[in-house]
């Protein structure tokens, strides 16, 4: 049973004897069975023990969603390696960075992709790197995945065996790094056991609808890994693979293989609106399964598509529980949807506590603090951060605030760092910017605190109108005002025509700060 699975690996000997002959995987003209899959795990996996690759050693991937890196992660995890994924958008400082701190003994890179050669760059910053193979042209000291697969053919079937069965699933399989607000980014370990029971329980919660989906995620986020890819591998559906985020082309290949899981966040569907026509809700139909995250969503985003999609779930989580953490419950309504990120995943424990890790009151705001085997394990290389990630009685600290609802819902007030005070008051961001969501002219907002000689700080909102639409910030003023305290209304507007993006494609916040920096109050 796949409840009975322990390690990664476990799940795809699960599939090859179950669905061995069911698609597991679609790039472009390459479609792999379960069986197909394994063989092609196995191939990859006896070339990491031929090039000395140890249980606990690291092993890098740099490439585009493909079918390539699921291989890569797949064969790293099934002898005890640690994977690490690296995202093409990145410059150089931020890979030396990367592969200074973790440290793999190999990489795998795909170059030149996007006219950009990535194993000279990779090269010129990772010394310490023993082995670079490259997918493409193979240049410097790197060599060629047709080279590295080859002398795999050295290594036993009972070779690989016995290093399989060193794993554990207490050890790390990968190292996802978050991104960091200040200083580096940390690298959050998630050991085979939180991405096996992550994966195991959103099956279990989730259910039908599992059976396809496309993955066109950056492969170093959590999201690509475990809520689109682990989901599906482990229902023993089809993971599509696309290359980038490209709304012509992603619709172009949903209509030609009719995925049937969405995972989405409040900025895919501000970008499905933004685009040529905007989407056509008729022709959702074969989706069964939409969960979406990442921030409140407008219930005026919500309405239209309910009675298209049977199965809809807002989730919160993060990289450091796996992805997923929470859901609404079974059919619940697009209001509990949009104000709500519903309760703990079977399995798992959910609180809204105070500093003194005491349980808030119904209503009352505090930290959402969560436990569970979906858990990860630390910050690699940073035991002071890994302490503080988590309470005296285990809890992991989400550093995201909340309240219950009366009917035991949480409602997601925001991030810690990002509350701000003014006048004594505290202001959540996001409380602010689902507000501005209502107005029927606004697409987005975001919004920032500056300096105000009087109240320390006041909002700076960001906001794009919808297409063919007109704002100002005194029409925003005036439709605040009736919703909300005044003390929370921005006293600053800038109409944007649109906002900047994370690799994760969410609002990079960051970017907007750099911007404020030498703001000044008139």
């Amino acid at each position: 049973m796949l409840s009975d699975c322990s390690v990664i690996s476990d799940i795809l000997e699960f599939q090859k004897q179950t669905s061995s002959s069911l698609e597991a995987a679609v790039d472009g003209a390459v479609r792999l069975s379960y069986e197909q899959l394994a063989s092609a795990v196995t191939e990859r996996a006896k070339a990491l023990v031929a090039a000395g690759v140890q249980r606990g050693e690291r092993v890098a991937t740099l490439a585009p969603p493909s079918l390539e890196f699921w291989l890569d992660y797949l064969a790293t995890v099934s002898i005890g390696a640690i994977w690490q994924g690296l995202n093409p958008r990145y410059q150089l400082p931020e890979y030396r960075y990367l592969l200074e701190d973790a440290r793999p003994r190999v990489v795998f890179v795909t170059s030149p992709y996007e006219d950009r050669d990535y194993a000279a760059d990779l090269q010129s910053v990772g010394s310490q790197v023993e082995t670079f193979v490259v997918r493409g042209e193979a240049t410097g000291r790197a060599v060629s995945q047709r080279a590295f697969l080859a002398a795999g053919s050295a290594v036993s079937d009972a070779e690989l065996r016995a290093a399989m069965a060193l794993v554990q699933p207490e050890d790390i399989a990968v190292i996802v790094y978050t991104s960091g607000t200040t200083g580096q980014p940390k690298g959050a370990m998630l050991s085979q056991r939180a991405i096996v029971a992550s994966a195991v329980t959103n099956v279990e919660y989730f259910g039908e609808g599992l059976g396809s989906t496309i993955c066109a995620a950056p492969i170093n986020h959590v999201g690509a890994l475990n809520n689109v890819c682990m989901s599906v591998f482990a229902y023993g559906g089809r993971i599509i693979f696309y290359h980038r985020v490209d709304l012509a082309a992603l619709g172009a290949l949903t209509a030609r293989e009719l995925p049937t899981y969405l995972v989405a966040s409040p900025t895919s569907f501000v970008m499905m609106q933004q685009g040529a026509g905007g989407i056509d809700l008729t022709r959702l139909g074969y989706i069964k399964l939409l969960v979406f995250g990442g921030g409140k969503t407008p219930q005026a985003l919500l309405d239209p598509m309910v009675p298209y999609i049977p199965k809809m779930y807002n989730v919160f989580g993060q990289t450091e529980c796996c992805g997923i953490g929470t859901a609404t419950a079974h059919g619940a309504s697009a209001e509990v949807m949009a104000e709500t990120i519903g309760q703990a995943l079977p399995g798992h424990e959910l609180r809204v506590a105070r500093e003194d890790e005491t349980e808030c009151d119904i209503g009352e705001t505090g930290e959402i603090q969560l436990k569970g085997p979906i858990c990860a394990s630390g910050y690699w290389n940073k035991p002071e951060a890994t302490a503080e990630l988590f309470t005296s009685d285990g809890f992991l600290r989400t550093g995201d605030q909340g309240a219950r609802r009366g009917d035991g819902n949480i409602c997601y007030v925001g991030r810690i760092k990002e509350m701000f005070k003014s006048g004594g008051y505290n202001i959540y961001p996001v409380e602010l910017e689902q507000t501005l969501s209502q107005h029927p002219d606004v697409l987005e907002a975001a919004v920032l605190p500056v300096p105000h000689p009087v109240f320390q700080e006041v909002g700076y909102a960001f906001v794009v109108a919808r297409a063919g639409r007109e704002l100002s910030g005194q029409a925003l003023d005036a439709f605040l005002r009736p919703r909300l305290a005044n003390y929370k209304i921005p006293k600053h507007w800038s109409l944007e025509e649109a906002l900047p993006r994370l690799p994760n494609s969410k609002i990079d916040k960051q970017a907007l700060k750099r911007r404020l920096e030498s703001f000044q109050e008139a």
